[in-house]
Order: structure tokens, then C-alpha cells, then sequence
């Protein structure tokens, strides 16, 4: 609007200065030398305001037109900086994601608590276990917040359930130690006591074992991984089980278990063996005998006969 106004004005005055001087020219008999040149300061000052309001209307556009750039070129900057900042804006919770899942259980704590009150022979000592009990309250505390994700390895999965099992079960006794038999606890049903807690989830020992770890791992050396705090159970492993290290863990144990003549007897022509082989005969997809070769001194004949040991469940202390 400016900008034609400008104009219009301009467009007025110079129609009534042409207008002017072509009257003034044409009257010679009244104009002598003087009056011609006052004509000619009028028509210099004349193009002076022509030309500075044409230079003004120039400016202004021009004025406009870099306004108008530079606003554009501000407005693409602050798009790109806004894009920026969301892009950077996300790259931390990205980061933090997998930073989640890469979180591992620490077993530092029952390591050394083991290593402490299990001795070389199997022995555990539940007294000392007892006066250190809220470290084990630490230790399932942090289990149940570090629990099994969908990334984690068959081997981390199950060091984790061995581990928590174990635990959980030194926890039962301790608590309520002095006792002849974890049969003494819950009415003799410990396993059935539902106290161990994984996640938002509430487990029992016997879930543990039988709904969780057998069904889905297919691994029969399990069974000298789970304490069951007795006699004739196999040693309860003096440490904690680390993913890393499992499988020579559970050759080891299931060595010591079968050469252990307390627990098995095995002769080439007659096996007696633990009570264990007999309740959890379908998890020894191979057969019992074929499991039995594998690590004891004594090859058994497929052929042998099989007896079953009485099951001692007195306290393992």
C-alpha cells in the first residue's frame, strides 16, 4: 500500500510540473532569460524528487525482499535446529534401552556366602547362614528385580533359577534353624510354600523346579544344581553358578555326585543308586544308566540291575 501511494504521488507531480512548464515555454513574449532559467531550477529540483522517491521505492523492496530471505532462511534454521534437538532428544532413550537390556544379575553376594558356610564336603554351616540372613534378603531382593528377559541366554536363564532355588532355600531353613529336616517347615511342605519372588511373580521351590526349569530346558544335570537341604541330596556348590562357567559347574557336580559312594553305588552288573534317578526318571531322556556312564569310574552294563538308596532327609548341616 505504501508503495502505490508513493507512486501515485509521483505520478501527480510530475503531470502538474509538465503541465506547468509547457504554459510557462509556450508564453514566449512573457519569459525572457531570467524566467527560463528559474524554469530550469524547477525542473532539476523536480527530477531530484522524482529520482529520490524512486530510489526510496526501490529500497523499500528491496528492503521487503531481503526481509522476506532472510526470514526464510531464519525459519529453515529453526526447523533444522528443532529437528536436531528431536533427534538428539531420542538418542538418549535409545541409549538407555539397551543399556536396560544388557543388565545382568550380580550372584557376587551368595558366591561369597557360599564359599563361606558350604565346606568341601557339603556341609552347610545354617547358623552362620543365619546371622547373615539380610544379605540373603539382599541377594533375593536383587534377584527379583534383575529377572529373566526374553535376550537373556539359556545359560544366564538358568544360573539365575539355580541360584535363586538355592538361596531361597538356605533362606527357608535358616530362618527357622535349629531344625532336624527342611521336612520340619510349612507342615512338611516347604516346597509348596510360596515365598520367592522373581519380578511381579510369586513362586514356590517346587515351581521353580518343576514348572519352570524341567519342562523348559531339557537339561537333566539340573538335578545337582537344586539343593534340596538334605542328606542325600547332591553337595549344594560351594560358590554361586555364573553363566560362563555353567557347564563345566554341572560336569563337575554331576562327577562328584555319581562317584560319591554315599549317594550311588555302580557296578557293572548292579547299580545302586539315588531315589532321584527313580522320581525324575523321564528328565534322563537317554536313560538313567546312559547318564550314569557318562561320569562314573565304574561302567554299569545297560543290562545291570537297578536299586534305589533309601532317601535320608536330614538337615545337611
Amino acid at each position: 500500500m505504501k508503495i502505490a501511494l508513493q507512486f501515485l504521488l509521483l505520478s501527480i507531480i510530475y503531470g502538474c510540473n509538465s503541465s506547468s512548464q509547457e504554459k510557462k515555454i509556450n508564453s514566449k513574449e512573457n519569459v525572457d532569460t531570467l524566467a527560463v532559467n528559474q524554469i530550469i531550477d524547477e525542473q532539476k529540483q523536480d527530477q531530484k524528487i522524482i529520482d529520490t522517491a524512486i530510489t526510496d521505492t526501490f529500497s523499500i523492496k528491496k528492503d521487503t525482499l531481503e526481509g522476506k530471505i532472510v526470514d526464510s532462511i531464519q525459519d529453515d534454521i529453526t526447523s533444522t535446529s528443532e529437528k536436531k534437538e528431536i533427534i538428539v532428544s531420542k538418542k538418549p532413550k535409545e541409549k538407555k534401552d539397551k543399556k536396560v537390556q544388557k543388565i545382568r544379575p550380580n550372584h557376587t553376594i551368595w558366591d561369597q556366602l557360599t564359599k563361606k558356610y558350604v565346606s568341601s564336603t557339603g556341609k552347610v554351616n545354617y547358623k552362620g547362614f543365619k546371622s547373615n540372613i539380610s544379605k540373603i534378603d539382599q541377594y533375593l531382593a536383587h534377584l527379583q528385580k534383575v529377572y529373566p528377559k526374553k535376550g537373556w541366554t539359556k545359560n544366564e536363564k538358568l544360573a539365575y533359577w539355580f541360584n535363586l532355588y538355592n538361596a531361597a532355600t538356605i533362606r527357608l531353613v535358616a530362618n527357622t534353624y535349629p531344625v532336624k529336616s527342611i521336612k520340619d517347615i510349612n507342615s512338611g511342605k516347604p516346597w509348596d510354600k510360596k515365598f520367592i519372588k522373581s519380578g511381579s511373580k510369586v513362586y514356590s521351590l517346587n515351581q521353580i523346579e518343576n514348572t519352570i526349569v524341567r519342562p523348559n530346558y531339557n537339561e537333566p544335570r539340573l538335578h545337582v544344581a537344586f539343593n534340596c537341604a538334605a542328606v542325600s541330596c547332591p553337595k549344594l556348590l560351594k560358590g554361586a553358578f555364573f553363566p560362563s562357567k555353567l557347564n563345566y559347574q554341572l560336569e563337575k557336580l554331576s562327577k562328584n555326585w555319581i562317584n560319591d559312594t554315599s549317594k550311588n553305588k555302580i557296578q557293572s552288573d548292579k547299580v545302586v543308586i539315588s531315589k532321584i534317578f527313580e522320581w525324575y526318571a523321564v528328565d534322563f531322556k537317554k536313560g538313567v544308566i546312559p547318564f550314569i556312564n557318562t561320569y562314573a569310574t565304574t561302567k554299569a552294563k545297560e543290562s545291570a540291575k537297578i536299586q534305589y538308596l533309601e532317601y535320608n532327609w536330614n538337615l545337611n548341616d
